[in-house]
């Protein structure tokens, strides 16, 4: 009898076990916009919940730079946002806190958006001109790396760029290729009319967003971390093949009308063939990490070098993409 009760009291708890969830908040860098849905979607299906991680979008930071910064701090435990965020953040402190477990944009997505009109097509042309921005943009901090230019600073937050370029009071504004392209559609000004001045055509060893976690989250939960990094990959890969299912995740007014639903999709299209689903990705997979793993440890250098932060940490301070 007392064997019979020791067992069913250990069946007990490996039942318990099995169903234990794992708390987790989760923030964005900005919107969320298409780019984000297939995440989101993944919450509201139950594709974390049903393997023991218990999701909570709990909003956007806003930026990369502050998404870190939550996420170092403790506030969120699991982040989507720019990798440059995270080497700012870490690199500035003794103890970084914020780990990159899965790389999701293969490519650079920051850059500058000028108006054909304008004539400024390289970083170089910046020089003299008047560029719109914000002085903590981590765009701003990057773009020494590949231009000497001395530009006119112009601050403004994120949504009066787009107006401020189209009514000519900016020359170029610092920019994130998938939301600042479609805001300027909305204001009547099409692909076409723009120069798009990208980081990635200066360095291909950089990516762009990236899913990252609290390193002290992820010390405590590696079972977590593992549901986390197989989950994301497979909404990834869902994502790629059907984006417009992705965004009927979305909810409230960034999706509150079919056009906006439509903008959506479409973002969520040129983000996959621009920057998620490239050839490189094709050839090596998702957040391949013996591929993609040396990349981020150059780019990482890279940034750390060129904008003269305190420190570089081992790479295993800055990610972690499995095995």
């Amino acid at each position: 009898m007392k064997s019979l009760i020791c067992g069913v009291f250990t069946l007990l708890l490996c039942m318990s076990s099995v169903h234990a969830s794992t708390p987790a908040k989760f923030i964005v860098d900005t919107g969320p916009f298409g780019v984000h849905s297939w995440f989101l979607k993944g919450i509201k299906d139950g594709a974390f919940s049903k393997r023991g991680l218990d999701i909570e979008f709990v909003g956007k930071g806003p930026g990369s730079i502050k998404t870190g910064l939550a996420l170092a701090t403790g506030r969120a435990d699991i982040g989507y946002h720019d990798y440059s965020g995270v080497v700012l953040v870490n690199s500035k402190s003794t103890d970084p806190k914020v780990l990159t477990i899965l790389v999701v944009d293969d490519k650079a997505q920051n850059g500058v958006i000028a108006l054909k009109s304008s004539g400024i097509k390289t970083f170089d042309d910046l020089n003299g001109r008047k560029l719109g921005s914000h002085p903590t943009s981590f765009i701003v901090k990057t773009l020494p790396i590949v231009t000497q230019s001395k530009w006119i600073a112009v601050t403004m937050q994120m949504p009066a760029r787009s107006p401020a370029l189209v009514s000519g009071h900016v020359d170029a504004i610092t920019a994130f290729t998938t939301t600042s392209i479609f805001n300027l559609e909305k204001s009547g000004v099409g692909i076409d009319k723009l120069n798009i001045i990208k980081f990635s055509d200066h360095f291909p060893m950089a990516v762009s967003r990236v899913i990252t976690v609290n390193a002290n989250w992820a010390e405590k939960n590696p079972h977590a971390v593992k549901v986390l990094r197989e989950v994301s990959r497979q909404l990834l890969n869902d994502f790629i093949k059907n984006p417009a299912a992705s965004v009927s995740a979305l909810e409230g007014p960034i999706v509150s009308t079919d056009k906006k639903v439509n903008t959506e999709i479409r973002r969520a299209q040129y983000s996959i063939d621009e920057l998620v689903n490239t050839p490189f990705v094709k050839k090596n997979g998702i957040s391949n990490p013996s591929a993609v793993g040396p990349r981020l440890s150059e780019f990482t250098t890279l940034l750390v070098e060129k904008m003269n932060l305190p420190t570089r940490h081992p790479d295993n301070k800055y990610f972690d993409l499995g095995k």
